[in-house]
């Protein structure tokens, strides 16, 4: 019952601590306050599952890369260059007939030679669109600038997205003439998080009361034709493709590789020596216009110092055209990652810290609960990385590091409240019965009760023959090393026959059997090693002899009874002990062997229990003082097997 106690308060205890733990993460949780280390390992995750298998092969990149820009610069001048470039490019594109152009560029400001010709080849080549950007300024501005009117989309019902306040931004938007010949038009204002990466993105912007679509969302929506969008909580649609958002009306884009490898990129001078073989040495490679066809062709720089560096997961410094080419390849193909709602992330918390808090609770042994905690956490942290490749963002970071607190908390209150109390309990023990059956003993708690109980015991008692004229003729120092010694191996007979030494009284020793294991032999065990401390005692009365010292002769005494098992006693002494009729008995019979000439005298009631395996040798009937009832006693010669 009083373990029954302790286990139960123990859970108890563990039970607080969980729940401590549990509140704490999970208001950090909800209040983001993990956040940034919870995005540093989706990137983590972003980068080791970007796959560049999955990229849309329909998505083409002219890059002027650093080559390009070097080699045209010389001739070009200073950037950006002269628009009559894109109107050449454009016009070599246009009989490949590509499914789209977008530029990475802003076109803001006039250029009178070259306007009229790039509008009327963004007009010839088909659907050309070209962005327009919102800039903070902290200036107080009355900008009379709008965004182009091709840039709104029909947004019925609530509105997800940033309010953007006409004081706090300045417009860079297409001349007049570009937006007339453009297809369409978006913002390209970046979403980059509090540390600068770029881990969602926006689909939409108010701005003066009407909304208008982010550049990737005004390609798609060119793409699939498509005018109007839907906003739910949790989810955004436009036609056909429907994909997740968080409540700000952000999506995260899954990464299809690094900028190097996810889409098809060709260098600008490539293509300028498509349109002038005459300037390129026959090595560099050209592209026909018929391998643009049906494709979606993004132009934009990769060149240092040509574009704004947007940090992703997946690259330190990536050009903004490789954004916008992975934004507008998960919203043509549904492949945003979706995040768990805040809910089921403080479920995963509670479960993830619930775990440590039963396995200690449960194992006896600490190490179990680590072990296990650890490979549980592995396994989670294994499944946050397979679901992310799945498009599934399950929160990591908060959930095992409360795990760990929580593991760390629940093995400290355990340690210092339980685990001590036992360790009190197995020393006490150790000086009593074998490592063995302290194991099993510590193992069995629940089941096992300290406070006095009547049990069926075997009861043993031995002493040393004539010890007090050993010692009158004896020097005490060297007679009480040989009864230590003497002490010594007779313990470890009883312990190895899984015994219980009661005690030492004087030079004699009392050993029970039974306490803690019912359902074992316990009287064949306590005769079994009451015949093997015999055969010891001969063996060590040898050795004494070869070293002049004096012999030693003993008695044992054997019965089997119920008596009263448990701490005896009161206040600050306990004694861990036997009583009752059945030990006065035990004591009686090893008395009794000087009468009789013995060295086992064992009573009717062990007999019984041993059965004929006993060889023994009848002495009659002994009566106990303050009993009337004759006990027949034997002399135990040995065990057959």
């Amino acid at each position: 019952m009083q373990s029954s106690r302790k286990i139960a308060r123990l859970r108890k205890g563990l039970a607080l601590v969980t729940a401590a733990v549990i509140a704490v993460f999970g208001a950090m949780h909800g209040r983001a306050t993990l956040d940034w280390l919870e995005n540093r390992t989706a990137d983590f995750r972003a980068s080791h599952k970007a796959n560049p298998a999955n990229a849309d092969r329909g998505i083409v990149l002219i890059d002027i890369d650093n080559a390009s820009f070097q080699a045209l610069t010389a001739d070009l001048g200073r950037w950006p260059w002269t628009r009559e470039v894109w109107t050449r490019l454009l016009k070599y594109l246009a009989p490949g007939k590509p499914r789209m152009v977008l530029f990475d560029v802003l076109f803001t400001g006039s250029e009178p030679a070259a306007d009229a010709g790039f509008a009327q080849a963004i007009a010839e080549v088909g659907p050309v669109l070209l962005p327009f950007a919102f800039t903070a300024s902290h200036a107080e501005l009355n900008s009379e600038a709008s965004p182009p009117e091709k840039a709104l989309v029909e947004v019925p019902g609530p509105f997800w997205g940033p309010e953007l306040l006409a004081q706090d931004w300045m417009l860079n938007v297409p001349t007049a003439e570009l937006a007339r010949a453009m297809t369409g038009s978006g913002s390209i204002l970046g979403g980059a998080d509090a540390d600068g990466v770029t881990r969602r993105l926006p689909l939409v912007q108010r701005y003066r009361g009407k909304t208008y679509a982010t550049y990737w969302l005004a390609a798609a929506l060119r793409a699939r034709d498509v005018h109007g969008v839907t906003f739910r909580p949790g989810s955004f649609r436009a036609g056909a493709v429907e994909i997740p958002i968080d409540s700000r009306g952000n999506f995260v884009p899954r990464w299809n590789g690094t900028p190097a490898n996810a889409y098809r990129r060709i260098p600008l001078m490539e293509m300028v020596c498509s349109l002038q073989p005459e300037i390129c040495g026959p090595n560099v490679h050209r592209h026909a216009p018929s391998e643009f066809a049906g494709k979606i062709v993004l132009i934009g720089a990769s060149a240092a110092g040509s574009y704004e560096v947007r940090p992703t997961p997946v690259a330190e410094s990536a050009p903004g055209m490789f954004v916008l080419a992975t934004a507008i390849d998960n919203l043509l193909n549904g492949g945003a990652v979706r995040e768990t709602p805040r809910w089921l992330g403080w479920l995963i918390i509670a479960i993830l810290c619930a775990i440590p808090a039963f396995l200690v609770g449960t194992w006896r042994e600490i190490a179990v609960p680590i072990l296990l905690s650890g490979v549980i956490l592995g396994a989670y942290g294994a499944l946050c990385f397979h679901l992310y490749g799945r498009g599934y963002w399950l929160p990591m970071m908060v959930p095992m590091i409360a795990a760990v607190v929580s593991l760390g908390g629940c093995t400290a209150y355990r340690y210092f409240t339980t685990d001590r109390e036992l360790a009190k309990t197995r020393h006490t023990l150790e000086a009593y019965v074998s490592p063995q059956l302290v194991s099993y003993v510590m193992d069995n708690l629940e089941s096992i009760r300290f406070d006095g109980q009547k049990r069926r015991l075997t009861i043993l008692f031995s002493d040393v023959r004539g010890f007090s004229t050993i010692s009158e003729h004896a020097d005490p120092v060297r007679i009480l090393e040989q009864l230590n010694e003497y002490f010594e191996a007779m313990t470890d007979i009883v312990f190895k026959h899984d015994g219980i030494l009661d005690k030492f009284i004087g030079d004699g020793l009392m050993a029970h059997w039974g306490a803690f294991t019912p359902d074992r032999p316990n009287a064949e065990l306590a005769a079994r090693a009451a015949l093997e401390m015999i055969e010891k005692l001969a063996e060590l009365n040898r050795k004494w002899e070869s070293e002049g010292r004096t012999r030693f002769d003993i008695g044992v005494g054997l019965n089997t009874a119920d008596v009263i098992f448990g701490n005896v006693g009161a206040g600050k002494k306990l004694d861990f002990t036997v009583i009752g009729d059945g030990v006065n008995l035990a004591a009686r019979l090893e008395g009794a062997n000087k009468e009789y000439h013995t060295h086992i005298i064992i009573s009717e009631f062990t007999l019984s229990e041993l059965g004929a395996r006993a060889q023994v040798v009848p002495l009659g009937d002994i009566v106990v003082k303050g009993k009337t009832v004759p006990v027949a006693i034997y002399e135990l010669k040995g065990l057959a097997g």
